[in-house]
């Protein structure tokens, strides 16, 4: 959101471009040594030649952080010279996990709409880079109307409230929380600097990381990720309270469903960053599709593994798995399932939360402890409506008074005990849909997040009557995970679950840099920093 005149301080776009890069093969730039392929290039072209054989990989999902394995991976066997099979098993019937696209009633002849990964920034420089390797065109990110009006809404009453006036604005957020943006501001270009330097070269020699604790060490982000993100900006940084609770709590509600006194530190500040949303025309998952693609990995769609068994391999000495599966084509009724083994496979990326994974894994060893890793439960609501803004009757207010099309929720009341929990987390009005026949006025799409779904009589209320919903589509995503801090005698997610066995996606709890989620309302007449990394 850019209100005019007025450089944006923290401007966080649209939710989950999952963390392309959280496994521990492609969390830096270019690591020089994958895990599982063998320390020298040399031997092992040799022995590849003997035999013939590429090194095969399974990945489970074909999210994000599944296609972005399977490309990086292909990158660096290619220019070592390891040849490498891959295979990406997906539950459902397309790639890109939550970055999917909708269109308003369900027509093409509208345009689409991002379901669930919204936007990247600059930060993101993998998915940029992709951008440009795969010949995509971006667009900005904006809400139809945001650049007017935005508000804050705590439950109870506005705690914030933007104006047509943007030194009106400023004045007013300098009253309200002093030199808080100030220190916001400069805080967040720290965090970023400290993000950045994991593209280094230097910090690139240091990995590939067999432990996660190793990688928070060597950023430098262990502490961040062992205390709240209130007790770290209030306690620590010296940023007044009702800064933390309003301005930084709207933007971990928005980016993470979470409130500031729940989330670690570290998504804190990855909550706070963004100010150059781009996202691809004709939707995000087109990178992923296209990691997919350049990998040559063989996709298999509708498989949901069940097991990963490991089997010994005598004549080259070596363990390899074998996946089993329900395979349901087209989504089709359990009863037209069919089960199935894969062929086996050198090595196996989980690139899937491993509880909603419910695999089992069956190796010689004894199986690792996998810590429980408990999701949000984001439900997002998408409407087409012709009111022209949402109606005061939901926030007490004349159902005719002028409102915001961007709302952002707090839980500052709650803090002191005053308050009552918001309806929903956020409210975008994105774009302007035009007119259509026998419909009064223009039409616009609206998206709400929200931690429990909105029936249509709330629906009703918030933009003045059940005839001024045209459309709604509900959807509801297990979108982040809880990151909660990781204080004894809570543990570091494992990187491996046995022996060439990799589990990528529960570091989400230790750094799940997820597109943002909605775009936020911080505003000061000073240029806002880049965003610390990217997502969902």
């Amino acid at each position: 959101m850019h209100l005019p005149g007025v450089k944006p301080l923290f401007l966080v776009g649209y939710s989950l471009l999952r963390a392309t890069l959280t496994t521990t093969t492609t969390t830096t730039a270019y690591p020089q040594q994958l895990p599982f392929l063998p320390p020298s290039t040399t031997h092992f072209r040799s022995d590849s030649h003997l035999t013939n054989k590429p090194l095969k990989v399974a990945i489970i999902g074909g999210g994000p952080a599944g296609t972005s394995a399977g490309f990086f991976l292909s990158q660096f066997a290619n220019a070592s010279g390891n040849p490498v099979e891959i295979e990406i098993f997906e539950r459902s019937d397309y790639l890109g996990g939550r970055s999917n696209i909708i269109y308003p009633f369900d027509s093409s002849d509208y345009p689409s709409v991002e379901a669930g990964a919204s936007i990247f920034v600059s930060a993101n420089k993998h998915l940029h880079q992709a951008v440009r390797q795969f010949n995509l065109s971006l667009e900005t990110f904006h809400t139809d109307g945001s650049s007017e009006n935005y508000a804050i809404w705590d439950g109870t009453e506005f705690a914030f409230e933007s104006s047509r006036s943007s030194w009106w604005d400023t004045i007013k957020l300098f009253w309200r929380y002093g030199r808080a943006p100030l220190q916001l501001n400069a805080l967040s270009k720290r965090n970023l600097d400290q993000f950045q330097a994991i593209y280094s070269k230097e910090f690139v020699a240091l990995g590939p990381f067999e432990e996660l604790q190793q990688w928070a060490l060597a950023t430098g982000f262990d502490h961040l990720l062992s205390t709240t993100g209130s007790d770290y900006l209030i306690n620590e940084e010296g940023i007044n309270v009702q800064a933390v609770n309003e301005l930084v709590a709207i933007m971990a509600r928005t980016n993470y469903g979470q409130d500031i006194c729940v989330i670690h530190g570290l998504g804190a500040m990855v909550s706070m960053a963004g100010s150059d949303g781009r996202s691809v025309q004709g939707g995000n998952r087109q990178i992923f599709q296209q990691f997919a693609k350049q990998s040559r990995a063989k996709l298999n769609f509708n498989h949901q593994i069940t097991a990963i068994s490991e089997l010994e391999v005598s004549d080259q000495g070596r363990s390899q798995y074998v996946l089993s599966y329900h395979h349901h084509p087209h989504q089709q009724l359990s009863s037209r399932r069919t089960t199935g083994d894969s062929e086996p496979f050198d090595a196996v990326i989980l690139a899937a939360p491993y509880d909603q994974a419910a695999v089992t894994v069956l190796t010689s060893e004894a199986p690792v402890q996998v810590p429980h890793q408990p999701f949000v439960h984001l439900h997002v609501s998408f409407v087409v409506t012709n009111a022209t803004a949402p109606s005061g009757e939901l926030f007490d207010r004349p159902p005719d008074q002028f409102m915001a099309r961007s709302i952002y929720s707090t839980m500052m009341r709650n803090v002191i005990g005053k308050g009552k929990r918001p309806l929903f987390n956020s409210l975008n009005y994105l774009k302007n849909l035009g007119p259509k026949e026998g419909v009064i006025g223009d039409m616009y799409i609206v998206k709400i997040f929200s931690e429990a779904p909105l029936p249509t009589n709330t629906l009703a209320k918030l933009f003045g009557s059940e005839q001024n919903l045209l459309w709604i589509k509900r959807i509801k995503w297990d979108a982040y995970p809880i990151l909660a801090p990781l204080v004894p005698p809570s543990k570091y997610p494992p990187t491996k679950l046995g022996d060439k066995l990799y589990c990528e996606y529960d570091q989400d709890g230790v750094k799940s840099y997820s597109s943002p989620s909605a775009q936020q309302p911080v505003a000061t007449s000073h240029h806002a920093s880049d965003p610390i990394q990217v997502e969902c």
